[in-house]
Order: structure tokens, then sequence, then C-alpha cells
């Protein structure tokens, strides 16, 4: 006989919990935006546990990769403090302009935003090692074609994950947004995926939240036998 405890929800269950969260006002016109701009953005669902994950960890300082409109940079500052601050990195000027409108709705001094449109990978070195509480790699961040992701993509993420090692205080949290696809891990998320699980750096869980969000504390004194092969790409590891 079947144990339904431990069925997976059905979809009119995953429907409503996907829509159970209520959305700020300008966080839902963020959306609409993202529309007309094509861009990539995080569900009702993912927004609500960043938010709840900010406000967990008591962050201060987040650090956040793919603006897009400001949506799920909207839910990060509703998550902290009222002196919390967030970095928000994209290359799109124009999208940094709607999010700026975005966090403007929301009450957000501009003080607590600083919103950068330049490329990540330029902009990531240059902040300072250990003031971070929570480091955010957006949704379609990076993009790859679903059918073969190229090894530029995976570098890409691993050059990520290297500077949130750097840039996250003991204790700090990493999220990736958009992680899971419907036959398992998203092809453009796989290898970090992996690598976040076998690193003992990395307290990791991948939540079915959404479209899948990956959540992993940083833990940096954690003993290894394997620290060498943790600094290797996933292709090595």
């Amino acid at each position: 006989m079947t144990d339904d405890r431990n069925l997976p929800p059905t979809p009119v269950t995953w429907a409503y919990a996907d829509a159970w969260a209520e959305e700020d006002p300008a966080i839902a016109a963020a959306r609409r935006r993202s529309e007309e701009f094509s861009a990539p953005t995080v569900d009702r669902a993912t927004g609500a546990a960043l938010r709840a994950l900010a406000a967990a960890i008591g962050a201060d300082a987040a650090v956040e990769i793919g603006t897009g409109t400001g949506v799920s940079g909207g839910w990060l500052l509703l998550g902290m403090g009222e002196e919390g601050t967030l970095t928000t990195v994209d290359a799109d000027p124009d999208l940094q302009a709607v999010a700026r409108e975005t966090f403007t709705g929301l009450g957000v001094p501009h003080t607590r935003v600083r919103a950068i449109a330049a490329e990540p990978l330029d902009v990531l070195p240059r902040l300072a090692d250990g003031a971070y509480d929570l480091m955010v790699i957006g949704a379609g961040v990076p993009s790859a074609p679903a059918h073969a992701i190229p090894d530029p993509a995976i570098q890409t993420e691993h050059e990520l994950l290297s500077q949130a090692r750097r840039l996250l205080r003991p204790g700090g949290a990493l999220a990736v947004c958009g992680a899971l696809a419907d036959d398992g891990a998203d092809p453009a998320h796989r290898d970090l995926v992996h690598h976040l699980r076998d690193d003992p750096r990395w307290v990791a869980s991948l939540l079915t939240v959404g479209s899948g969000m990956l959540v992993a504390v940083y833990r940096p004194d954690a003993p290894s036998e394997h620290s060498s092969s943790a600094e290797a790409t996933p292709s090595d590891a």
C-alpha cells in the first residue's frame, strides 16, 4: 500500500504554494516590467524564500548578481533590517534604472542600495573581503542554452563561487535561484549544485521552491582531507 505522506505535492498544492506569498505592489509592477524587457526574474515563492533567508540570518549586507527589474532585490530588502544594504550588479543600465524605481516604490532610501551597471566579474573583485552576509545569484545567471552548456558558462559560475568564498563572512549564505529544471538540476547550474554539495566548506540544501533554489552556508574552517580538490573546477572535482 502506498504511503501518501511520501508522495510529492499535487500540481494544485504546488500552485497554491507558489501563489501563497503576497507581493508588494512595487515588486508586482517590477515583475510586469520584466516581461517588457524579457528579463528573467524569480517567482513569488522564490522571492518569499529570499526574504525569509535574509531575515533568518540577520543579513546586514547582501550582494546580488543579476538585478533585473528589482524583483529579487526588492524581496531581499524587505527581509533585511532597516539599516541593511544591498549591492546589486547587472550589466544592463536600463534594467538598473527600472530597479531603482522599484526600490523607491518600496520606500527604500537610496543610501541602502548600491546599484552598479557593469559586468559582475568586473565588479566583484573590487568589493571588500568578508563584508557580506548573503550573496544571491539571480535568475538567468549565467545564461546558457539548456541543450548544451558551454565551458564559459561553467567557468563563470565557478568564478562567482570563488568570489562568494572571498566576499562572505563565515556563516554567510549563498543562494542560487532557478536551480531546478523539469528533470532535475538546471543544466546551467548542475555543475555548481554538485560542487556545493560535495565541498565540506559549504552546508547546502536544494530547495524545491518555485523553479528551485540552492542555499549554502559558508563554513571556511570546516575540516577537509581534500581541500585542494575542493578548489578545483567541477570537471576536475
